[in-house]
């Protein structure tokens, strides 16, 4: 009996074990999320317009570079 009970708290310990290995595997993965959310919001264009004038004002904005901009913000920018 006392060897049944022995084996049944193995068991037990290895599951608790194994499953807090999978949460801290599942954890670190959201850090890696979370980190690709922040970069990908720092490198992003926030405001359209002043991107725009901000072209305008260097000298680099074109007609082509508005139809680019209108496709990109359409079918990449959701």
């Amino acid at each position: 009996m006392e060897e049944n009970i022995k084996r049944k708290l193995n068991e037990i310990e290895d599951y608790i074990d194994s499953a807090d290995w999978e949460l801290k595997s599942a954890q670190d993965e959201l850090y890696k999320i979370y980190d690709l959310i922040e970069e990908s919001s720092k490198n992003s264009i926030k405001d359209i317009d002043n991107f725009k004038r901000e072209l305008k004002r260097d000298g680099l904005y074109s007609e082509k570079l508005e139809e680019f901009i209108e496709q990109y913000m359409i079918y990449y920018n959701k």
